[in-house]
């Protein structure tokens, strides 16, 4: 009885967890991949559960891929998400049937969907993302899009800090990537574009390695 009345008392804790993602780690990382995927990068992918709250107001669990050098910063920056309650679409690998449905190898520029590996050419460039490396995640891309002159992504997506799910320079999740040494895209203005949802990092070990990558 008394677990009962916990539970009527603190219903969102007892609910049980929506599970937005359950790949394994193969499918996560080799399955869908586009033609010219470099299997040295994927050597180095590793396959992070984590969980957020949804904007239901549900406590939901997802999947991010990512280099494994990164996956530490990744549980401690979504600890941050949970504890501040920041709503998140959902945290989908691309490799994913759902998100292979939006567009070819799970391209699709029109999206809300969190995720960080993605084999592609940076936004308007001759070389490889950030995102190809493992280095880079994009979260609530349609709240927090990525704009250059009259260039918005995903297309028709506006920027507005009092929308819940909105990320901006004094957020927790701002700061608690910033802390553990990330670069946030919303700080990018005077490179002539801002990318508020884009958040990188290029660990000191692996500076020659990207180089390699994207020169």
């Amino acid at each position: 009885m008394h677990i009962i009345l916990v539970c009527l008392l603190f219903a969102a804790g007892c609910a049980p967890v929506v599970f937005d993602s359950r790949l394994n780690a193969s499918q996560a990382i080799w399955d869908n991949q586009p033609p010219g995927v470099a299997a040295e990068v994927q050597d180095r992918l590793v396959l992070v559960p984590v969980r957020y709250y949804g904007f239901d107001g549900r406590l939901h669990q997802g999947q991010v891929v990512i280099h494994r050098d990164l996956a530490q910063d990744i549980r401690m920056v979504f600890a941050v998400i949970r504890a501040t309650r920041f709503p998140v679409e959902s945290v989908i690998p691309v490799a994913h049937p759902l998100i292979q449905e939006q567009g070819v190898y799970g391209l699709s520029p029109d999206t809300n969907n969190t995720s960080a590996y993605v084999w592609r050419f940076a936004v308007g460039e001759n070389r490889l993302s950030m995102h190809a490396l493992g280095l880079a995640i994009d979260i609530n891309p349609r709240l927090n899009p990525y704009v250059r002159g009259d260039l918005a992504l995903p297309p028709g997506a506006t920027y507005d800090p009092a929308v819940a799910g909105t990320l901006t320079a004094d957020h927790p999740v701002v700061l608690g990537f910033r802390r553990l040494g990330w670069k946030w895209g919303g700080h990018w203005g005077s490179r002539g574009r801002v990318d508020p949802m884009h958040f990188q990092k290029i660990p000191r070990s692996l500076a020659a390695w990207v180089a390699k990558w994207r020169e």
